[in-house]
């Protein structure tokens, strides 16, 4: 069989297909012309059942959150208020800031940290928070405050002090 030929039965056999689907179409759009499957609460819940999520994003210290739930829950911080300290909120940072990764300015690093502080601390906050570089907003991290990212930045600013 050359191409022509394939080319030639492979447009007949897909041009069977669509009109057969057609054809289906038509005879149900006739045997059934008012269904209104959008008021159908078994479909409906079917429907439901078949697009909800495959699976869960669970983070460490945030509590799991169903979309359901999501408007009325609102996660203040990753212990529902309690109070952390810049060593503790910078395990979020370490990641990185450990390993120096994508030049970020690891703990207790003077060269690293020198030129950034010469911009003041106003710039660090802002920075940490919004991101730069490589680095995303609250260095991936959307559970945790403002007021938490700075806590985490005085602490490694503490450490090249």
């Amino acid at each position: 069989m050359n191409d022509n030929q394939f080319a030639t039965t492979l447009m007949v056999i897909i041009g069977v297909l669509v009109a057969t689907t057609v054809v289906i179409m038509i005879i149900a759009n006739v045997l059934l012309p008012d269904a209104n499957y959008s008021e159908d609460d078994l479909i409906q819940g079917n429907l439901q059942e078949r697009i909800k999520p495959v699976g869960n994003l669970a983070i460490s210290g945030v509590s799991p959150v169903n979309a359901s739930e999501a408007e009325e829950i609102v996660v203040a911080s990753n212990d529902a208020g309690a109070a952390k300290s810049g060593e503790e909120l910078y395990t979020a940072c370490a990641a990185c800031h450990d390993a120096g990764v994508l030049n970020a300015p690891k703990l207790g690093d003077k060269a690293g940290w020198g030129d950034r502080l010469a911009k003041g601390k106003d710039t660090l906050y802002a920075n940490a928070i919004n991101g730069i570089g490589g680095m995303p907003p609250k260095g991936g991290r959307a559970d945790l405050s403002d007021d938490d990212i700075k806590l985490a930045v005085d602490f490694m600013l503490e450490s090249v002090q």
